[in-house]
């Protein structure tokens, strides 16, 4: 069954697909007016294609990639690479909104990590994509991804320490 999409039908696959689509954008670019403008472009995208999907894991793994490959078009782009950003407003993060003191420390430490370590993990902990979705949205293979995810991990720990893992005796 191939799975297409009418004008009425977008308002509802926007609703169901924002937070992962935002979150995947967010992670990448850590920064909320960049996120906002990649969100809607992904979903411009979804909008002005002639898209039919298998099932709606084939359609989340589409939005995902695209917002990622956005991504990287606007960190390549000459604006992102010559302009000095000013650091954002910690009270707008939209984590600040809607996470734990604690849960805001872990999600400062992700957003810390090196790209290749950070999408994954904030895709597998905090929008709770499995392995193969995220090696399927990031075009790598699930031991690419099992990989980054052990590696981040380990970078956490370092970052972490002391606070959230027990030193092991």
């Amino acid at each position: 069954m191939q799975i297409t999409d009418t004008d009425e039908d977008l308002h509802r696959v926007v609703q169901m697909y924002k937070s992962t689509v935002y979150a995947a954008a967010y992670s990448r670019l850590k920064s909320r007016a960049d996120a906002d403008d990649v969100f809607q472009e992904t979903f411009l995208l979804y909008y002005q294609k002639t898209l039919s999907f298998e099932n709606e894991q084939a359609r989340k793994a589409w939005l995902i990639r695209t917002a990622l490959n956005l991504c990287k078009k606007h960190n390549l782009s000459s604006w992102a690479t010559k302009v000095d950003r000013l650091p954002e407003n910690e009270d707008e993060l939209p984590s600040q909104q809607m996470l734990t003191d604690e849960e805001n420390d872990v999600l400062q430490a992700v957003l810390s990590l090196k790209d290749g370590m950070r999408e994954p993990v904030y895709l597998y902990y905090f929008t709770g994509l499995s392995i193969s979705e995220i090696a399927s949205s990031m075009g790598l293979s699930a031991g690419a991804v099992q990989v980054r995810l052990v590696r981040a991990r380990k970078a956490l720990k370092k970052k972490l320490k002391g606070e959230y893992f027990y030193e092991e005796k």
